[in-house]
């Protein structure tokens, strides 16, 4: 069963696209946006009431907070749960099997009578896994889209048993083979790229086993982008949905095309960052 949440809100930001947030240890709340550009449009939420933290989403002293795709924050009167089953980009599943999805908007929804989540067994970024009897080795795979719907999907060619890794727009099957997530929640298979081992993922990103980078864009392409000057990809220490930054608090953002950008904010610490949206 479906229901659609008020906003029941306070909005805070004046402009900006954005998709993601850091929280300094100060307080300071950054948003990014779909081009990677930052922001600092003066939102303070101190990193110890954080409870709760996905892609759009993060909880403040149990009460959940979205983020649309302009940058405005939305402040809920709806608890987060407080035990999981899992959770990702834009969804969380309770324990109880509840399900809530965030679309691109920054409303929520709710679906409270759906066997599948009750069920659910892996946690990606805009995708689960379902393992629907405890004594068959059947798995099967859901997707989310941007607009906060989500349903059963199959690939051929694809056995959701296979998966090892589930990253955030994207996984890795026991073959080695990549799977990207699109922003509609289509799943496509990217057999073509060898890449290596996946061992440190993001939201749209991934470093491989050669200890190359690999983006995702929102339409589900796979990419090896061309790497800003200042990256040195060993360096990296903390990734968030769409950004990383390394050892320097160097801050590096990922676009919805898959271009990294480097982006500087002057006056603060960003090797502070004590929260990150993942």
């Amino acid at each position: 069963m479906k229901k659609i949440l008020a906003l029941g809100s306070l909005l805070l930001a004046l402009n900006g696209q954005a998709q993601s947030y850091m929280i300094l240890g100060n307080g300071v709340t950054l948003t990014t946006d779909k081009a990677a550009f930052v922001y600092d449009f003066g939102h303070f939420i101190l990193p110890y009431k954080v409870t709760l933290t996905g892609g759009q989403f993060l909880a403040e002293e149990g009460k959940l907070i979205s983020i649309d795709d302009k940058g405005f924050l939305y402040r809920k009167d709806e608890k987060a749960p407080s035990k999981l089953k899992g959770k990702g980009n834009n969804y969380i599943i309770a324990d109880n099997g509840t399900l809530y999805t965030f679309d691109a908007a920054g409303f929520f929804y709710k679906y409270d009578k759906e066997a599948a989540t009750k069920k659910s067994s892996g946690f990606g970024g805009n995708f689960f896994t379902v393992k629907p009897d405890d004594k068959k080795p059947l798995v099967d795979l859901y997707t989310l889209n941007s607009k906060g719907n989500y349903f059963k999907t199959t690939i051929p060619g694809l056995n959701p048993a296979e998966i090892t890794t589930l990253g955030g727009t994207y996984f890795q099957t026991n073959k080695g083979v990549i799977f990207t997530v699109s922003k509609d929640g289509f799943v496509y298979s990217k057999a073509e790229t060898k890449t290596g081992l996946i061992k440190k993922m993001g939201g749209n990103f991934f470093i491989d086993s050669t200890n190359a980078i690999y983006t995702v864009s929102e339409e589900g392409f796979l990419y090896l982008p061309v790497l800003p000057m200042n990256l040195k990809i060993a360096t990296i220490t903390k990734v968030g949905q769409n950004y990383f930054l390394d050892q320097e608090g160097r801050l590096f953002v990922v676009d919805t095309t898959g271009a990294i950008y480097e982006r500087e904010m002057k006056g603060h610490d960003l090797k502070d960052t004590k929260i990150l949206s993942i």
